[in-house]
């Protein structure tokens, strides 16, 4: 399920020392992703629409050295790679060209919750459409589950991954879908006082990146949201002296800081004759 091993805002157990937040924060800005694809090799929505999403695995990280002086307190694969989140997403192309539930009730019984959703909220089961417009181009984007790790929790790690598989692979996603709901434990039970805060929670969390509900847990990121979040990622520039990064090598900025110069650059090559 999105987000069900993020924290919402409190500590947990297990969690980092008040002394290692600002630590991890930094550290967060030099995370990496990798990505998987499973996919057909002749993809067919109509005669094999079990096959037509594709499976997205995708893993973040952070180099071990970058956690320095801790380094050592956290587990680190042989490449010397810390796991800082994994999370699986299906990608469906050209979704105004496929028949929505056919395709991913074809799939899976995950992927058909989603197209009920889209149902309940207004969708022909054969055309998937948002607040009543119909989407004719463009691909959908279900993420199934992100699991952030313990030690990453509180620091909006979630977030920033959702923000950088729409950069990597979701750049034609005009409908982003995610269930707000926690993994179930042995100690909650779906529908449980606990398990319903926690989802009120979760949804509080992916409301501040832009995610609005469409039915029951299930919420949706339209185009326009997209583009919002994205103009306000754009207005936290306005927190750093750009004129004075310039003079900084680049080594020695956070990724953050050296996206919002090339951001800047960008703008004013634009802006030349």
């Amino acid at each position: 399920m999105a987000g069900n091993e993020h924290t919402r805002g409190k500590e947990v157990d297990g969690g980092t020392r008040p002394e290692e937040h600002d630590e991890i924060s930094d550290a967060l800005q030099w995370m990496r992703l990798t990505y998987a694809l499973d996919y057909a090799a002749r993809p067919d929505s109509w005669e094999r629409p079990e096959d037509y999403p594709q499976s997205w695995s995708i893993r973040a990280y952070i180099d071990a050295d970058i956690l320095e002086p801790d380094y050592d307190t956290f587990d680190a694969d042989a490449q010397g790679r810390v796991t800082v989140a994994e999370a699986s997403v299906h990608l469906v192309p050209d979704v105004g060209s496929v028949n929505l539930f056919d395709t991913l009730d074809a799939h899976s019984a995950d992927l058909s919750r989603f197209a009920e959703a889209f149902i309940v909220a207004g969708s022909e089961p054969s055309q998937l459409s948002v607040e009543g417009e119909p989407v004719l181009e463009g691909d959908l984007m279900i993420v199934s589950w992100v699991s952030v790790q313990p030690r990453f929790r509180g620091h909006r790690a979630g977030h920033q991954i959702i923000k950088a598989i729409l950069g990597a692979i979701g750049r034609g996603t005009v409908v982003t879908v995610l269930h707000a709901a926690p993994g179930l434990k042995d100690d909650t039970d779906e529908g449980s006082l606990k398990h319903r805060r926690e989802c009120r929670a979760l949804a509080k969390y992916w409301g501040e990146l832009g995610f609005r509900p469409l039915d029951g847990n299930i919420m949706v990121l339209t185009y326009e949201d997209m583009l919002a979040m994205l103009e306000d990622e754009d207005q936290e520039d306005t927190d750093f002296n750009l004129d004075e990064l310039r003079d900084v090598p680049l080594m020695q900025l956070s990724q953050e800081q050296r996206d919002a110069v090339f951001r800047n650059l960008r703008t004013k090559l634009d802006e030349l004759p």
